[in-house]
């Protein structure tokens, strides 16, 4: 699948075409690290909240954020691993218009790293005991707003 390229100055893809691409590129990076590092069973985190929808305010007060699904595996790589680990997920956000947001943490035990795009979406992989990967829009509108009670599982 091909990423949604970035919207022109003033225009902002839909959510619905949002949550194509972040799904796609949950599904790539997962790929490439099982092509790198071996399958894992990766899987909806038990902590993780599920799909959550929240309005922003600010200039579009229409446009929401979703956060997706968290995504993890219990257990992690070999420590070894890691920092190819977080770039390899890195060069999957960047095909996706994502830039490198930085590393939050990085000691014995504990790394997390996060990228950004043009809109304010956000992913975070992280590995400490266990692995996660999280999605986060920027402010996008609905094409077609689903009702609350229509939240799906992304």
């Amino acid at each position: 699948m091909t990423p949604t390229p970035p919207a022109s100055p003033g225009s902002a893809p839909t959510m619905e075409q949002v949550l194509t691409d972040y799904t796609a590129m949950r599904e790539e990076m997962v790929a490439a690290l099982a092509r790198a590092l071996g399958e894992r069973a990766w899987r909806e985190s038990p902590n993780s909240p599920g799909l959550r929808r929240s309005r922003v305010g600010g200039a579009d007060p229409a446009a929401e954020q979703v956060g997706l699904v968290t995504w993890s595996f219990e257990g992690t790589y070999a420590v070894d691993d890691w920092h190819g680990a977080a770039r390899l997920v890195a060069e999957v956000g960047r095909r996706h218009h994502f830039t490198d947001g930085g590393i939050t943490v990085d000691r014995p035990g504990d790394l997390e790293i996060f990228g950004v795009d043009a809109h304010g979406g956000r992913y975070t992989f992280g590995m400490a005991t266990n692995t996660i990967l999280t999605l986060r829009t920027g402010p996008h509108r609905w094409e077609h707003p689903p009702e609350p009670a229509d939240q799906q599982r992304t």
